[in-house]
């Protein structure tokens, strides 16, 4: 009896205690639930760290950041923010590759550091000059027949950051078809988010470009080779940036150009209005630029707006008068991954409807301006809108290391490249110099497909198809640099 007293007992202690540990797991489990589900869905940043940048100033990447020190963030929000603050550095071309990470995660406070890493861009470009004269290598190619006559020869040197604060000077010594030189400086990260810049330009050349038929230029060039055109420019901006990206410019410059008298008396009276041989005059013109792109290398998503206003002439060293506007809105769509829709509309008017002079009336054909398929066509007019449209699919985003590679800034390989259909209409009105140019005062439309490969993020080369409802069809190949 006392042996089954013990074993009652033995057995109530082994109930009492296994029932003790039940609740204190179960105690454990809820209090670490709790804990769990207390956790804050937010994060702080307590400190952002730069490496790689050797040269370019902290102040100056974490100005182009959205992000900043003690800024708290939603967890779910954080990969995707990270990702386009990556893109934003990119975007200031003096990087070739930016990657963020997080570093010392503390989840007991909630804190985090972000580890900005860097491979800073060949900055110094000192470098000789052979480039063609003409709007395009296509017109180059096609239009000139290959002529090395038209080529522009000598050296530059263009610093991209020359102490560290993303400021640019550029120096250019050119000689050939075109002789040139020029200063250019540019300090874009004053106290308050302003920015001042300066340029002066002196140019002359033995070959002008003094009518346009057929919407071609025709160009005459005398036997004693003598300088048919000279141009002066000198400027000042004073730009203000609020925020990431809003930026706006005033810009005040002086224009002095004249012209041979054999250019009035045997080519073109009205080159520059009233036979004048020369004009002089003062130019004010004001930018506004809302750019809200994703990676505007290549823009992903986004848009951008932009305006400008200028006024030529003041009375006062007036010899030319002109009020003009232009406007434009580009809209990009990441369908997926992979696809991109990208639209772009622009236009442009005189306000002041007065006959301007052959030299300052220009439309369309010229920089960005171009409706694809009419590469090698100029349409000049007081007014004109155009409107350009693409689908382009990724099909290669890649990055690799090139150990090989003596060029420290260059040993991270960048290589994108995109399939590209164009889609673009235009229209330019003109009521003055209108003979001999049959694609002024009409709807034109254009076509093909493109290849974009964008290296480094910086060299982009596009290799196009294009086709236009007149009948042509062309091969083009573009270049740029992205700074």
């Amino acid at each position: 009896m006392s042996n089954y007293i013990k074993c009652s007992k033995h057995i109530t202690l082994f109930h009492s205690s296994t029932f003790i540990r039940g609740i204190f797991i179960i105690l454990s489990l809820v209090i670490g639930l709790n804990n769990l589900y207390s956790q804050s869905d937010n994060i702080v940043i307590n400190d952002i760290i730069f490496i790689g940048n050797t040269k370019t100033k902290d102040r100056v990447i974490q100005y182009e950041m959205a992000l900043e020190k003690g800024d708290t963030l939603s967890l779910d929000d954080l990969n995707s923010l990270i990702i386009l603050e990556e893109k934003r550095i990119l975007n200031t071309r003096l990087f070739t590759f930016v990657k963020i990470n997080i570093k010392n995660w503390d989840q007991d406070s909630d804190q985090l550091d972000l580890e900005v890493n860097l491979q800073e861009n060949w900055y110094i470009y000192p470098a000789p000059i052979f480039e063609l004269a003409d709007r395009s290598f296509n017109v180059w190619w096609k239009e000139q027949k290959r002529s090395l006559k038209r080529v522009n020869y000598g050296a530059r040197i263009d610093h991209l950051n020359l102490t560290g604060n993303k400021d640019r000077l550029k120096l250019k010594l050119q000689f050939g078809y075109v002789r040139k030189y020029e200063v250019k400086y540019a300090f874009p990260y004053l106290k308050g988010g302003w920015g001042l810049s300066t340029n002066v330009v002196y140019a002359e050349q033995k070959e002008i470009g003094y009518i346009t038929e057929g919407n071609k230029t025709l160009f005459q060039q005398l036997e004693d080779e003598r300088i048919l055109l000279r141009r002066f420019r000198a400027s000042t901006s004073l730009s203000k940036r609020i925020g990431l990206r809003f930026f706006q410019v005033v810009r005040l410059s002086y224009h002095q150009n004249s012209v041979d008298d054999y250019v009035v008396q045997n080519l073109n009276s009205e080159y520059f209005i009233n036979g004048n041989t020369g004009v002089k005059f003062f130019q004010l013109e004001y930018d506004a630029d809302y750019d809200k792109r994703i990676f505007t290398l290549y823009p992903e998503g986004g848009y951008r707006l932009k305006a400008n206003i200028k006024k030529d002439g003041f009375g006062f060293e007036g010899d030319y008068n002109n009020l003009s506007v232009i406007g434009s809105i580009e809209k990009y769509w990441k369908l997926w991954d992979a696809l991109i829709i990208e639209t772009r509309l622009r236009g442009k008017t005189n306000i002041l409807r007065d006959k301007i002079s052959f030299a300052n009336n220009t439309g369309l054909g010229y920089g960005g301006n171009i409706i694809t398929g009419y590469e090698l066509y100029v349409i000049d007019g007081t007014d004109y809108v155009i409107h350009k449209n693409a689908l382009k699919l990724s099909i290669i985003d890649i990055t690799r290391r090139w150990d090989s590679m003596r060029l420290r800034q260059y040993k991270k390989v960048s290589l994108k490249a995109w399939l590209r259909w164009n889609m673009d209409y235009g229209y330019v009105n003109e009521r003055h110099y209108t003979n001999g140019n049959p694609l002024n005062n009409q709807w034109l439309f254009g076509y093909g497909p493109a290849l974009d490969v964008l290296l480094y993020n910086t060299f982009s080369f596009q290799l196009e198809y294009s086709f236009n409802e007149i009948g042509d069809q062309s091969f083009f190949v573009k270049s740029r640099l992205n700074f």
